[in-house]
């Protein structure tokens, strides 16, 4: 073993060592999650009994998980509008007794973002689901230990750094990490953390690029989409000597060697050939690949056949759910996190962790050290199992109108006020429109508006003014900049034949909708609306 990697060996090692004593705290509450998730949940309440929410709903009170949920409704973000501005003013004690340091971003349903204040109570209970997984991650896949690691938990973004005197999002991933885990990933890390800082798209991905390709040690990659990474590569394999060219300005030590190395193993192969030369120690890369991911998922499987594709647990910026502690196991509930709910989407009808039904389909509900109570997360899982009195579950989808392919996370209330504003701007009167993805020619996927209008004054206006509103959504944006969504079009319907209704109908059927369900919506998720409609791309 070299001195470098005995080193990384070394500091890989004192992290998960870090981690070990929250997997045994994860893997004995397993067999305990009723008790440990009502302990959780006192604990909670009692100590943020004396803040606005916790009076009003008479936390103090509160003697049994049942009571709990008898005081305390199922809420969406929406109601808590008056709570997150009082907390961006500066006001103290609001939903928790913690001190809010900033807001996380995520969508919001008819707003174009959502701000999840984020505490030192819910940065552990993150930290309590990631650990477990972690250590249980490297003890099983020991060659990690050796080599370096890329976390991307978020690319960079253009949101608001800023919401009233608190500041808006992560300065960089690895806060996610914990204090300790931040220091010790630094030393590691293939990708310098100060990469995430860069504003400039094409700059972030050529310098992430660069880094990812100096170092042959390169072991794990952990990011959320599969179509991050592949737009990544697709960034290399389209320019690949101006990436190069960087790389023998790279401060690692035998850069120009690396280079040399890299740029005669291009010319003899290209795809995964490529990749498993440029990265022969890549043992794992974790990423979602269940609901919309699948699909792009198993195109990482084809770039990287001899690499592990771990499918992440569910994660959302508001609470973790979920983690992937066994190689043969659906990720199993993150039991000491947060306190879980599920409720049945049809009959309304709550059960706690431990009294879910392997099979069945269910909401989330989330209580956490962040001041979300009873919070709906509008993500569906489905019970595939259960690891002691711990459900394992396969995420499903996002409930509702929701379009996800990529992290998106476009919503129809949000979508169609974008499309009925820019209508208006040009005095169009749709007899039907519906958003939804499509490929653009050179196989990448981006939405097109499918609109039945006799006259359109003015296509390219229309096509600015969809994709500048839909931009307003956090997440759409996020991914257009990352080049993972192509920019909106417009398809303009020929109505010589069939009607767009009588065609959206038909499709509607085929999906099992009965005929008298059917309402046409302004977003689907679905493609291949253009071999559909009788029509063309005007934009």
């Amino acid at each position: 073993m070299s001195p470098r990697a005995f080193t990384r060996r070394l500091i890989n090692g004192a992290w998960i060592a870090s981690c070990s004593g929250h997997h045994a705290r994860f893997t004995a509450a397993l067999d305990h999650v009723a008790e440990v998730q009502s302990g959780y949940l006192f604990k909670l309440i009692g100590r943020n009994a004396q803040t606005r929410f916790g009076v009003k709903h008479g936390f103090s009170q509160i003697r049994s998980v049942s009571e709990y949920q008898n005081r305390v409704p199922i809420t969406l973000y929406d109601a808590l509008h008056q709570e997150i501005e009082a907390i961006g003013s500066g006001e103290k004690g609001v939903l928790t007794a913690d001190r809010v340091t900033l807001f996380q971003p995520t969508s919001g349903s008819s707003s174009a973002t959502k701000l999840i204040p984020w505490t030192r109570s819910l940065a552990q209970e993150f930290r309590r689901g990631i650990a477990p997984w972690v250590f249980a991650l490297y003890r099983r896949k020991p060659k990690l230990l050796q080599g370096t690691a890329y976390w991307s938990v978020s690319p960079p973004t253009a949101a608001p750094r800023t919401c009233g005197r608190l500041r808006v999002g992560f300065d960089h991933d690895a806060e996610y990490l914990g204090f300790l885990g931040q220091r010790l990933y630094g030393l590691v890390s293939a990708v310098p953390p100060a990469v995430a800082l860069c504003n400039d798209m094409a700059e972030f991905k050529t310098r992430t690029l660069v880094s990812l390709l100096a170092d042959e040690n390169l072991s794990l990659i952990s990011i959320w989409s599969p179509t991050f990474l592949t737009a990544l590569l697709d960034h290399f394999l389209t320019r690949p000597e101006e990436i190069l060219g960087a790389l023998d300005w790279h401060e690692s030590r035998g850069a120009r060697k690396r280079t040399e190395f890299l740029r005669s193993n291009l010319g003899q192969r290209r795809g995964a050939a490529f990749f498993e030369k440029a990265w022969p120690n890549l043992q794992v890369i974790s990423c979602w690949t269940h609901g919309a991911s699948e699909i792009y998922a198993e195109n990482l499987r084809r770039l990287f056949p001899e690499v592990e594709i771990q499918g992440k647990g569910l994660v959302a910026t508001e609470a973790l759910i979920s983690l992937p502690l066994y190689e043969d196991q659906e990720p199993v509930l993150a039991v000491t996190s947060h306190f879980l709910e599920f409720q049945d989407p049809a009959g309304g009808r709550v059960s706690l962790a431990h009294e879910v039904v392997v099979g069945n389909t269910y909401r989330v509900i989330v209580t956490t050290g962040g001041g979300l109570y009873r919070y709906r997360l509008g993500d569906l899982v489905r019970v595939t199992g259960f690891i002691g009195e711990a459900p394992c579950l396969r995420f499903v989808g996002r409930e509702g109108n929701v379009s996800d392919l990529f992290g998106e996370k476009l919503q129809g209330a949000f979508v169609e006020r974008v499309i009925r504003d820019a209508l208006a701007h040009q005095g169009v009167r749709p007899r039907f429109f519906v958003l939804a993805p499509a490929q653009d020619g050179t196989s990448k996927t981006g939405y097109a508006l499918f609109l039945d209008s006799e006259v359109i004054p003015d296509a390219a206006r229309l096509t600015r003014d969809l994709e500048t509103g839909l931009a307003e959504s956090f997440h759409y944006g996020h991914c257009r900049r990352l080049g993972q969504l192509a920019r909106a079009r417009v398809f303009q319907i020929s109505h010589d034949s069939v009607s767009a209704e009588a065609i959206y109908e038909q499709e509607m059927l085929s999906r099992g909708l009965k005929a008298g369900d059917i309402k046409p919506v302004p977003l689907d998720c679905k493609s291949g609306w253009e071999r559909r409609f009788i029509g063309q791309f005007v934009a």
